[in-house]
């Protein structure tokens, strides 16, 4: 069981907010559907998560959906949760090295502003 929360900057910005908000109803609804699998599941099977290889402590969350594919890229926060800092629709069979470096950044920003976990 794993327990999911939203990344949000210095500002108070929150970028997956933003993004579940420009999918569609449906979309949106089976993200949700996969975040309560995390939750609930222990251990979650690598078909919904699973860590991003050599990609500095990252964490992808896939959802597929009536042939979307949609990603959300995360890490372990300082007090255990897994935070979602970036979602995306995915379009090629590789995850395009812009959105880890997207999801990298956020990562160091929570880090320099709250220190790394334990």
């Amino acid at each position: 069981m794993i327990e999911v929360d939203f990344y949000r900057s210095g500002d108070g910005k929150c970028p997956v907010e933003a993004y579940l908000q420009s999918l569609s109803d449906k979309q949106a609804a089976k993200v949700l559907w996969t975040f309560n699998l995390l939750r609930a599941l222990a251990p979650v099977p690598g078909q919904y998560f699973q860590t991003m290889a050599g990609r500095d402590e990252l964490w992808e969350v896939r959802v597929l959906f009536a042939g979307d594919i949609f990603r959300l890229l995360g890490f372990y926060g300082r007090d255990g949760k897994f935070l979602l800092c970036h979602g995306f629709t995915k379009k090629t069979q590789k995850t395009p090295s812009k959105e880890m470096e997207v999801a990298g950044a956020r990562k160091a920003e929570y880090e320099k502003r709250v220190g790394k976990k334990m």
